[in-house]
């Protein structure tokens, strides 16, 4: 007589979703906000809720609601798929050209005709701060906000006219500078094309 044959297998454990605290919500909130050149003011004014909450979610204390997550996306205009696309925390982040975030504001900088194409994401505990600045004819940029730290950078293409406290540079594509972060600096494109410089510097600590 034949035995009827016994499945031993056990039965696939369901997904388990990702959890908003899991998700990095508020390393991608900064993030966001940042590109958005705004502070945690304005964007709890755009969203209707308190400067604290903001700061909580931020910081990891808070996990936010389906409502109120879809509210700060919108505010930052940004969709939810793009806010998750990338893990800006991964031990590597390999960005194709086109993909990588690019910022038209700088809230604690002057300047004008200046875009920020981001090469290292904002987030807690990076090391480094990297960008493709973008300078358009008779754009500048002035930065006199000083802490400790270096930049140094690269001339892709175009001209630039470089200050540091006192002495000015004029470079080309092709061109390097390097210098420490106590120092003033600012710039301009005296050409009449874009030039694009990438600019890597140590952050500064907030």
């Amino acid at each position: 007589m034949s035995q009827e044959k016994i499945d031993t297998k056990k039965p696939a454990s369901p997904k388990k979703e990702p959890q908003r605290d899991e998700l990095q919500v508020g390393a991608r909130l900064r993030h966001a906000r940042l590109l958005e050149g705004i502070r945690i003011r304005e964007l709890a004014e755009r969203v209707g809720c308190a400067e604290s909450m903001i700061s909580k979610i931020e910081n990891g204390k808070v996990a936010p609601s389906l409502t109120m997550l879809k509210r700060l996306v919108e505010a930052l205009n940004r969709d939810l798929s793009s806010f998750f696309g990338t893990d800006i925390n991964s031990p590597g982040l390999v960005q194709k050209q086109g993909e990588r975030p690019v910022s038209h504001t700088d809230a604690i900088r002057g300047g004008k005709g200046v875009s920020y194409e981001r090469l290292v994401p904002f987030a807690a505990g990076n090391l480094l701060e990297g960008n493709i600045h973008c300078i358009e004819p008779g754009g500048e940029k002035v930065d006199q906000i000083t802490h400790q730290g270096e930049t140094l950078g690269y001339v892709i293409e175009g001209e630039l006219e470089l200050s540091i406290e006192k002495s000015t540079y004029s470079l080309n594509s092709g061109d390097s500078f390097f210098f420490k972060n106590h120092l003033t600096n600012r710039y301009r494109n005296p050409g009449a094309t874009t030039t694009r410089v990438i600019w890597v510097n140590t952050p500064q600590i907030h």
